[in-house]
């Protein structure tokens, strides 16, 4: 859940960025973003701003594509249309973006 949707607040497209983003880092470290917390904590951080760890050990495309979409603020956040043209999505899966 997007920071703003967590703090209440007015909230579009963009929420669906900041899920993306971490629906992809969850694929690549095979645990939930926030693993050591529960709900409520992880509820918490993301209200606080607070991003998930990203490993150094991910590709720069993957690292980059990842924190593009986790932005804090939904204004920073790159559109739909704008991450398609993104290397990450562009290229073929590859073994070399994963940790």
């Amino acid at each position: 859940m997007a920071p703003e949707v967590i703090r209440g607040t007015p909230y579009g497209r963009s929420a669906d960025i900041w899920s993306l983003g971490c629906t992809v880092l969850e694929m690549f470290i095979r645990r939930p973003p926030y693993p050591d917390d529960n709900w409520v904590s992880a509820f918490y951080q993301i209200g606080r701003g607070q991003l998930p760890p990203v490993p150094s050990s991910l590709s720069p495309v993957a690292r980059e594509f990842i924190l593009k979409c986790l932005q804090v603020n939904p204004d920073d956040r790159p559109s739909a249309d704008e991450l398609l043209g993104h290397p990450f999505v562009a290229l073929p899966y590859s073994e070399q973006h994963a940790a």
